[in-house]
């Protein structure tokens, strides 16, 4: 990486100079920068090491940002292919409202989304109000598992839309034969079920995983209108933090680069198994 500063000269031009720093900005991002550490002031390790805030917060943003990748991701999948059975079976007259209604989710931008359910939640909200009949007093903006858990929670009721409307449109393009088929042989509907639309439906599942997974990973709307990154911080808030309260483009820059890495390495056992099968096929 190479820094850039804008030096003034005896005359008053600029004198930009730029310095190859290697991985410096790197080293601050993941905390492994000892003045950075230094400077933070927190207390030592057992090896005597000073071990800032610094230190910490990529780790903690990494973890809540995987957290919310492979908690939302099982779950956006079941609940969409439950809704796509659902409205599969259900009345064909009814099948155009509930697919607009089914897709609203999607439709209401990231930002209002995040708004709604932070008006619900509120303390003075429909859902502590509901709550209260039950003696059940929870302040959901001032907990970590609670802010944590309704950006979670964000995430399924944004995603889980994309996963139907991708399912219901395989559930139209499963092989009747195949289910006649299979019907005349014998083959009950769990049978039918497991035999002939899961497997048709598995490509379909894996590349809802791969969006998904690249679309958690990189989360930040809910974080910032939810919590402002209280409790919640992910390396996409991280990112942003860096840039508008340390004023840093350099480690924010390095920040974003390893964003990227990280959504690389998570879809990546995807991809291997996608072109294993795809040259097994051929």
């Amino acid at each position: 990486m190479v820094t850039q500063r804008a030096k003034l000269d005896a005359k008053g031009n600029t004198n930009p100079q730029c310095k190859f720093v290697g991985l410096e900005y790197f080293k601050k991002v993941l905390g492994l920068d000892e003045a950075a550490n230094a400077s933070a002031g927190g207390p030592p390790d057992a090896n005597g090491a000073v071990q800032g805030a610094q230190s910490k917060e990529f780790t903690s943003a990494l973890k809540f940002t995987m957290l919310y990748t492979l908690v939302t991701t099982p779950i956006v999948i079941f609940f969409g292919f439950l809704v796509a059975l659902a409205v599969n079976q259900s009345n064909p007259k009814m099948r155009a409202f509930l697919i607009t209604a089914t897709l609203l989710p999607t439709i209401i931008t990231p930002i209002v989304g995040g708004l709604a359910i932070k008006w619900l939640f509120r303390d003075n909200g429909l859902i502590p109000y509901l709550l209260s009949f039950f003696d059940i007093s929870i302040y959901w903006m001032a907990q970590a598992w609670s802010a944590q858990l309704l950006v979670i929670l964000y995430g399924i009721w944004h995603s889980t839309p994309f996963a139907f409307i991708v399912l219901y449109a395989g559930l139209q393009s499963v092989p009747q034969d195949s289910l006649e088929a299979a019907t005349i042989d014998g083959a009950n509907a769990w049978q039918r079920f497991c035999y002939v639309t899961l497997p048709h439906l598995m490509p379909l599942v894996v590349f809802i995983a791969l969006i998904n997974l690249m679309d958690a990973y990189r989360v930040f709307e809910p974080v910032v209108v939810l919590t402002q990154g209280a409790f919640t911080t992910t390396v996409q808030y991280l990112t942003y933090a860096i840039l508008t309260q340390e004023s840093n483009p350099y480690k924010a820059s390095a920040a974003a680069v390893l964003t990227t890495l990280g959504i690389a390495v998570i879809i990546l056992p995807l991809l291997v198994k996608t072109w294993r099968e795809h040259k097994a096929g051929a």
